[in-house]
């Protein structure tokens, strides 16, 4: 058990989310600017990606079964994606070429 209620107990997920809806109320965050304790999930295992910690961490992390669920759960940046894209296209041309094109 990760969090525990007053009691001890387990805390219900929905005792989750009614929490966090109600600090969000109370901070006067607009109802477009609130999110969820599973958008919270996907941050993480996207955060956690983005900083290039093994997958099968973040999967055991998250508790799922397999790295597919893991997945499903990671949605990188437009940003990560292009600088990933930059790094194998430099990589390849130096393979190409002979050249250490990182300096």
């Amino acid at each position: 058990m990760l969090f525990a209620d007053e009691s001890g107990g387990v805390l219900h997920r929905g005792t989750i989310r009614n929490r966090l809806r109600y600090l969000m109320e109370l901070e006067g965050r607009p109802a477009s600017e609130r999110f969820s304790p599973h958008a919270l999930r996907r941050a993480c295992a996207t955060h956690n990606y983005e900083r290039s910690v093994d997958l099968v961490a973040i999967q055991q992390m998250l508790g799922h079964w397999t790295v597919s669920s893991t997945m499903r759960y990671v949605r990188p940046s437009a940003t990560f994606i292009e600088d990933a894209y930059q790094r194998a296209v430099v990589g390849t041309l130096a393979e190409l070429t002979g050249k250490d094109t990182t300096a």
